[in-house]
């Protein structure tokens, strides 16, 4: 397999979505010690880790987990044993009596004993049970919040699509820590961008992602806001076709946006397919 072919699908081989021909093809290419595809490959791994990390997670807390697998080891109690030191004689109606009693009591107390021991884990089910109700309705209600958060970005590539585009973007001064990744279908004709360690933009100010082209004025592809915790994401559900669009910046601009670039500019990145077919 030659290096460009290789290269265009390390970003499916990354999500295991190759068929084995072509994964065992890919691995042939990597394994000759191609450092551009070695690269590459490493940064879609490393991409594919921070996004995973964006999507939030919900478990069961770890104390209901206890208490309901002690629960279940206390599901059988030992029955305690009682006996008796003394034989009733053999004749006699006193020693009879105080034998039928001494029965009659021992029958009594482990009755009473396993009222309790019954009574007390009723009690403990209806509890573990009113915690995990009340668990599953923060689940159901943090559930809803993330499916209504998704639906935004519904029309967006799939990470796994074959032949999706990634795009990193550096962060630039005065704010070299920002950073942020594009992920675009293959014909760049719908994507997504997520940002990381931006800073809150004033109020009158938003920021505002350009498409870069090859010799001509960058074009707008959508204004964004960012959360308290400096990260974002912007659903491009269309970007224009035939615009050849070789990279992307973000700049900070008045709300609303502008027609072309005039704030400061915080990340930047060339699409390196483009650069490896001399875009």
């Amino acid at each position: 397999m030659d290096h460009k072919i290789a290269y265009e699908l390390l970003d499916s081989y990354a999500f295991g979505i190759l068929d084995e021909g072509e994964r065992v093809a890919v691995e042939d290419h990597l394994s000759t010690g191609c450092a551009v595809c070695a690269g590459r490959l490493r940064e879609v791994s490393e991409l594919s880790v921070r996004l995973a990390s964006t999507v939030p997670q919900v478990e069961v807390p770890a104390h209901v987990k206890e208490q309901l697998m002690s629960r279940i080891g206390m599901t059988h109690h030992p029955v305690r044993s009682h006996r008796h030191s003394e034989r009733a004689p053999r004749s006699g109606w006193l020693g009879i009596a105080w034998g039928t009693a001494a029965v009659s009591l021992a029958a009594a107390g482990f009755l009473l004993w396993q009222t309790n021991a019954l009574r007390e884990q009723l009690e403990t089910s209806n509890r573990l049970l009113a915690e995990t109700s009340r668990s599953t309705e923060q689940m159901q209600t943090e559930l809803a919040s993330v499916r209504d958060e998704l639906k935004k970005y519904q029309h967006g590539p799939v990470l796994g699509e074959p032949g999706v585009r990634f795009v990193s973007l550096a962060g630039l001064d005065p704010n070299p820590q920002a950073f942020g990744n594009v992920v675009t279908r293959p014909d760049k004709s719908a994507g997504m961008l997520y940002v990381y360690r931006f800073p809150m933009a004033p109020e009158d100010k938003e920021y505002q992602l350009w498409g870069l082209r090859d010799g001509k004025p960058p074009i707008s592809l959508g204004m964004f806001n960012v959360n308290t915790d400096g990260t974002a994401m912007l659903n491009m559900e269309t970007i224009p076709a035939g615009e050849e669009i070789v990279g992307f910046s973000i700049t900070i601009e008045p709300k609303g946006g502008m027609p072309e670039p005039t704030g400061m500019m915080y990340v930047k990145g060339m699409d390196p397919m483009e650069e490896e077919n001399g875009g």
